[in-house]
């Protein structure tokens, strides 16, 4: 007896608590009223909103202050004197060090005083390779920039934080590609395999710190930004194949490959493994624009590119893939909702 109480303990534990699970219990009488209130209190507590929305105004005041201070030196660059424009930002680092300290890195107004810190040192380093004119490559900043940083990143255990820390190191990869490793033709296009790699991994370690109960990665806006970030760089070289395969190089094949196989991947874990809608949605787009350009491409080449009945059947081939798309993600969201039944 006790064995099947645990049982069904653990069988409970597996179903999702949400919205339509409360109204479904109600409207088959197993909660009251008050009981309904009750659990829907618990699942959107009434302060949520405004906690969210402070949230909200905070990062918008950070990101406008810190844009403010970016373009207040540029629009000012020539009037003011290295002295000046050295302790201005050194003054606003160590403010925001002192900050983040004292407010503690548990808070969620110390993680943003870090995550400012961590923008005044990019502003440093170009402030100090414009004054003394190093002659340094522009992904040299941007290395030293997300090296700096590391650490803080690290410590901080806030999703934005590592975000940011993220689009340096990519803008890092991308210049590094251009002014320093200097591929060869053929090779240009590994830049694609390159990116999808590195933003695989952070979704790969994203994954795997949310099961070992990291929660401050579980937000899931974190798993979309990735999956769309994937999305780009894999969508790019299977397009160019597509489009005109005359022009691709082999390394346009072999990202188109890796991208391919990435986009499966993707497809199995977000729909058996690790079900999620959002990131499930926009890889069935993603299919959907490859379908699309491949259903152009052919329509092209079989009937021209002046004929009116070309523009007539790509209308009808995308409503179709769309269509489709958009049935089949219905009927997804219709049974895992309803496995709870």
């Amino acid at each position: 007896m006790e064995k099947e109480k645990l049982i069904a303990r653990a069988d409970l534990a597996t179903i999702p608590a949400n919205r339509r699970l409360v109204d479904e219990l109600y409207a088959y009488g197993y909660l009251t009223a008050e009981g309904k209130a009750y659990a829907l209190n618990l699942l959107h507590p009434h302060n949520q909103w405004g906690l969210w929305i402070s949230r909200l105004l905070l990062i918008l005041a950070t990101a406008l202050i810190l844009t403010g201070v970016i373009y207040f030196f540029a629009f000012n660059w020539a009037r003011l004197t290295p002295t000046i424009k050295f302790t201005t930002i050194q003054v606003g680092l160590v403010g925001c060090l002192i900050a983040a300290y004292s407010y503690s890195l548990q808070s969620f107004v110390g993680k943003i005083f870090l995550l400012a810190a961590t923008v005044l040192v990019g502003v440093f380093l170009a402030v100090f390779g414009q004054v003394y004119q190093t002659g340094a490559d522009a992904y040299q900043l941007f290395m030293g920039w997300s090296l700096f940083t590391l650490g803080w990143t690290i410590i901080a255990n806030f999703s934005v934080q590592w975000v940011i820390w993220l689009i340096i190191c990519n803008i890092f990869v991308l210049l590094w590609w251009e002014q320093s490793a200097l591929p060869t033709r053929s090779m240009e296009d590994l830049l694609y395999s390159l990116l999808l790699g590195i933003n695989g991994l952070a979704l790969v370690l994203r994954e795997y710190a949310v099961q070992r109960n990291y929660n401050w990665l579980s937000v899931q806006w974190l798993r979309v930004v990735l999956v769309i970030a994937l999305s780009i760089f894999l969508i790019i070289p299977i397009e160019h194949c597509i489009v005109d395969p005359d022009s691709a190089r082999t390394s346009t094949y072999i990202s188109a490959l890796f991208g391919s196989i990435t986009l499966a991947a993707g497809f199995w874990v977000y729909r058996f493994k690790l079900f999620d809608m959002w990131a499930l949605a926009i890889i069935v787009l993603t299919c959907c624009i490859i379908a699309t350009t491949v259903a152009f491409k052919l329509l092209f080449e079989f009937i021209g590119e002046g004929e009116s009945v070309t523009f007539l059947l790509m209308g009808l081939a995308s409503l179709g893939v769309f269509t489709a798309a958009l049935i089949y993600l219905r009927a997804v969201s219709h049974k895992k909702g309803g496995t709870h039944d």
